[in-house]
């Protein structure tokens, strides 16, 4: 049997060889493993079962654990395993449980020769558990705050009434406990309780079978029964956002197709929509995650990390987007300076190493035994830092393309005071989550601020590159097209636009009048002179250098007009006259 429990201790047990590792708290454990291997792995409340019919090198056997550990099962209402350990007292696991709603039931056995074992139910007070875990005391220290009378301490055995005990003799004549009963709860609000077990007068360890089942609702209540009480309301406020989400994801794709046809799809767009469907994807499978875990308490963790690693990947992108936007990246130039691109690239692997760190971190190193928020980690706190660096760099940035483009206030203005708060407000939240809200509301509550705060990024962005009559923020005047061209030109200059600088529009205007009325051409029927007309060949054309050089003969135009709402709500080229609004 090869049993891991992942807690106080870990254990592996094998037939005829025995080995010797110093794996957690600097305490040695000694290790056993079958001939035929069956992993049961609890990680923070579930199981994880795969059968092997070969056994593999012991090393082998070290880094498949290291696999297996990468896909945990949510933490819930049911856990089953073996605890073998040469300590006298240990970890198990931890619910938060409601008053009086809240159940716990066990099934231990054990031998009689490791008699007797007792049950400890800690709860979250500062006397409590937070004096006991990793404090450094002894195992006799570690039972004084129990208190009998709450039935916090349960001896497992036959002569306590209330553990449920019986004597169970096999064929062997090997005499073992079996325990089985109900605990409910009660206490003046939610509560963190802390399950471990203890024998402080053993020489030998502890050695026990469990199963452990923790509810905190009437059989069958979707919502409630399998989810601990700080997950409360996650799966509706889960599929809340999801259809939110896929009601911006709609109306994106109805932009980009609007975009499309007006040759004004960029990348800081499509990087836009990217990081939209990431998002809308991500929250898809936390739902589906979290709805089976409130079918059968265990759920699907691989699907559950996938949709958080979906999330992460869909701020990476907005993050890249928003800064190339502030850089003016499609708006007022074509291209990065080669500085910029190699400090925007550094930044961007920094980050995404970051966040592949994390989440490294959380599945190998985050103590069960703690009720810790995913940041209140080393690479948690890298991440904190690297959304600050973000912000600063984003209003540098929005500060000189608006010094350069003053005409584009209107767009980067709105973009700065609003995303601004939005890379602030995550900082924020994980702050405030490590140090102000408390344990048992801490997971819903953050999942609701970090979603509203995700959501509203994207929506605010939706908003301000919308191609519409009312919008006097649409950013972008220089198509795809023209884009095209000057990349492949040789000096990357097309009419007043080149690569590292677009000309001056505050909002791509559509075939304006030229005010210039003291230029005239030709009258061919009486009257009197009319005022020269043209399109800016920069906006709706690309223009041949035979071509250009005919328009060099023409007179300038002026500075297209700040007032002009016309643009960009027709296809390129189509009649003046059909477009008057």
């Amino acid at each position: 049997m090869f049993d891991v429990h992942v807690g106080k201790q870990i254990l592996i047990a094998k037939d005829g060889a025995r080995c010797h590792f110093g794996l957690t708290k600097g305490k040695d454990i000694d290790v056993h493993v079958n001939l035929s291997l069956k992993f049961v792995c609890e990680f923070n409340g579930g199981t994880s079962d795969a059968n092997m019919a070969t056994p593999p090198p012991l090393t082998y056997s070290l880094s498949l654990f290291l696999i297996f550990s990468l896909h945990r099962c949510v933490f819930g209402k049911y856990i089953e395993g073996t605890l073998r350990t040469y300590e006298n007292w240990a970890f198990l696991t931890r619910f938060c449980f409601l008053s009086e709603d809240g159940k716990f039931e066990f099934e231990i056995e054990y031998p009689l020769e490791y008699a007797v074992e007792s049950l400890l139910l800690y709860y979250d007070s500062p006397d409590q558990w937070p004096a006991v875990y990793k404090s450094g005391k002894n195992c006799t220290e570690m039972l004084k705050p129990l208190k009998v009378e709450n039935f916090q301490f349960v001896n497992l055995t036959s002569l306590d009434d209330l553990s449920g005990c019986q004597v169970v003799r096999e064929q062997n004549d090997q005499a073992y406990y079996r325990c089985k009963e109900m605990r409910s709860f009660r206490s003046a609000r939610e509560r963190w309780w802390f399950i471990a077990i203890a024998n402080c007068e053993s020489q030998k360890g502890l050695f026990l079978d469990y199963k452990i089942k923790m509810t905190n609702g009437l059989p069958g209540d979707f919502w409630h029964e399998h989810f601990s009480a700080d997950e409360f309301y996650i799966l509706r406020v889960d599929i809340i956002f999801f259809a939110l989400n896929v009601l911006l994801c709609f109306f994106a794709f109805l932009e980009a197709v609007e975009l499309k046809a007006r040759q004004l799809l960029h990348v800081t767009y499509k990087l836009f929509v990217t990081s939209l469907i990431l998002q809308c994807v991500g929250v898809l499978f936390l739902v589906l995650a979290y709805a089976r875990y409130g079918v059968d308490g265990v759920g699907w963790p691989g699907i559950k990390l996938t949709g958080e690693l979906l999330e992460s990947c869909s701020e990476i992108i907005f993050v890249l987007m928003l800064l190339l936007v502030a850089k003016g990246y499609t708006i007022t130039r074509g291209r990065l300076r080669q500085g910029s691109s190699v400090k925007l690239t550094l930044f961007m692997c920094a980050y995404c190493l970051a966040y592949a760190t994390l989440f490294i971190y959380q599945q190998q190193n985050f103590d069960p035994g703690e009720v810790l928020y995913l940041y209140e980690s080393p690479p948690g706190y890298g991440i904190v830092s690297l959304r600050l660096i973000a912000w600063v760099s984003f209003g540098y940035s929005v500060f000189f393309t608006l010094k350069h483009y003053p005409e584009k206030n209107s767009f980067y203005l709105s973009l700065l005071v609003f995303f601004t708060l939005w890379f602030v407000a995550g900082p924020m939240v994980i702050l405030l989550a490590a140090y102000v809200i408390p344990d048992w509301i801490r997971e819903k509550t953050v999942n609701a601020v970090e979603l509203s705060v995700t959501f509203l990024g994207h929506m605010v962005f939706l908003i301000l590159t919308r191609p519409s009559a009312a919008n006097d923020n649409f950013p972008y005047h220089v198509r795809t097209t023209q884009i095209g061209i000057m990349e492949n030109s040789y000096n990357g200059t097309i009419g007043n636009n080149h690569l590292d600088a677009f000309g001056h529009h505050p909002y791509a205007p559509s075939a304006p009048l030229a005010d210039e009325t003291s230029q005239t051409v030709p009258n061919q029927t009486p009257g009197p002179p009319q005022p020269y007309r043209r399109t800016p060949a920069e906006i709706f054309t690309v223009a041949t250098s035979a071509e250009m050089t005919r328009m060099g003969r023409l007179p300038p135009l002026k500075p297209a007009g700040k007032n002009d709402n016309s643009f960009p709500h027709h296809a390129p080229g189509e009649p003046r006259q059909l477009l008057q609004e």
